[in-house]
């Protein structure tokens, strides 16, 4: 028999005290720290014509990034039951600014790559705490949309960096990129400083509690969250693939000037952001708290866009630009459902699961991104590419569907 939960001394009580001001909260620390997962990918080309190399080695940069993402989610995540989320966060984000600040200053590729895996050790932290934030302050009947609406973040964060990425690149280097991302570190560090995200009650230690170790074989052992780890393997690695490629494609292929490759970056985030929102309201309402349909139905909407893409888009810009906002909606518009499937699959071990799914997730993404840039170095066209990921798309809904029916809703909504 355990004895009673605890609750941990902290730092004071924070400020953000409120569902509201927690979901505030953590849109903005998405936001801040989409500074570097999605101001890479927008870095390539520049990377490229600096070091006069191949898709391949510029995309190392952005790859290395995702590296450290995951190797660090596995103990993110377990961080995160064990330590409290407000706190893994400050851990995380403390280590993260300290190595972007660093990586101006480095001289060779292989160091710029190294710094870039620890900070992405550091950045792993935010999706497994807050998805875990989610589940202690919101009931299922809300969940999706509060997920979407903080993982919108991502999309503004990542519209943010589509435009000043390239300016500051274009105006002294793409080193000089790193200043501004570290510091909006610094800045989403001193938010999570003074949110309360472990949950109303703040965080509670259990006296006794699994190991990391335990809490990873069961997880592994469990049929639906190693399905939705595959699942999330090939999904992000579609949406890094869509977006580190997006604007090398208008470049190098539609040969648009930068400012209008910037801009069409941006408004996929932007579409992005109503993918989340848009898509955690229907399963929240539309599907009364079921996620596995919607889940689905996002993956068919990106096969869609990118066969619209392949098909279509280089014939009119009006067609280009609607194949963008599909893919916007559903190739980085389906975090919404499918973090809080994961939480709600996970349950008691949702921050664990989610270091875990993340890992792998982030994993498809860190092997996909160099991997369609060895695709194009060998003389592959960019419809070919976009092809491959219409069908890793139609993948990911048969996936989906052999998932089991999420649990029954709870009776009561906060």
């Amino acid at each position: 028999m355990t004895s009673a939960p605890r609750v941990a001394p902290g730092a004071g009580a924070p400020a953000l005290r409120s569902a509201q001001g927690v979901l505030v909260a953590t849109f903005a620390l998405h936001a801040l720290q989409a500074s570097a997962p999605y101001g890479l990918p927008a870095l390539l080309p520049f990377v490229r014509a600096d070091l006069g190399g191949s898709y391949f080695e510029a995309a190392l940069v952005t790859s290395a990034f995702l590296v450290g993402i995951v190797a660090g989610s596995p103990i993110a995540g377990g961080a995160v039951d064990a330590f409290g989320v407000r706190r893994s966060i400050l851990a995380g984000s403390a280590l993260a600014t300290i190595m972007l600040a660093f990586v101006p200053g480095a001289q060779q590729l292989w160091v710029v790559c190294v710094l870039l895996a620890v900070a992405g050790v550091g950045y792993s932290v935010v999706t497994p705490g807050t998805n875990t934030a989610m589940l202690a302050w919101f009931t299922q009947r809300k969940r999706a949309t509060a997920v979407g609406i903080k993982q919108t973040g991502v999309s503004a964060g990542g519209a943010a960096a589509g435009a000043f990425v390239p300016v500051v690149a274009l105006a002294s280097g793409w080193e000089s990129s790193f200043h501004v991302i570290a510091l909006l570190f610094a800045v989403s560090l001193g938010l999570a400083w003074i949110t309360q995200l472990d949950g109303p009650a703040g965080f509670v230690a259990h006296a006794a509690r699994p190991s990391l170790r335990s809490s990873v074989a069961a997880m592994l052992a469990h049929r639906p969250t190693m399905l939705l780890a595959v699942d999330g393997f090939l999904r992000l690695a579609i949406q890094y693939a869509f977006f580190t490629y997006l604007i090398v494609y208008a470049i190098d292929e539609l040969q648009a000037p930068v400012a209008w490759s910037a801009l069409l970056y941006g408004l996929a985030h932007v579409f992005g952001a109503v993918g989340r929102v848009g898509w955690g309201w229907a399963s929240d309402r539309l599907f009364a708290g079921q996620r596995r349909l919607p889940y689905a139905l996002i993956a068919l909407t990106s096969f869609t866009g990118f066969a619209l893409l392949v098909l279509a888009a280089p014939l009119h810009w009006t067609l280009l630009i609607l194949s963008v906002a599909l893919l916007g909606c559903s190739a980085a518009g389906f975090q919404g459902v499918g973090l809080s499937l994961l939480a709600e699959i996970g349950g008691a071990r949702a921050g664990t699961a989610s270091g875990l799914v993340n890992a792998l997730s982030f994993l498809g993404a860190a092997v996909m991104v160099p991997l369609c840039g060895q695709l194009l170095d060998a003389g592959a066209s960019f419809g070919l590419l976009f092809g491959v990921l219409a069908a890793m798309s139609l993948l990911t809904a048969g996936i989906t569907l052999a998932l089991p029916a999420t649990p029954a809703r709870e009776a009561h909504a906060r």
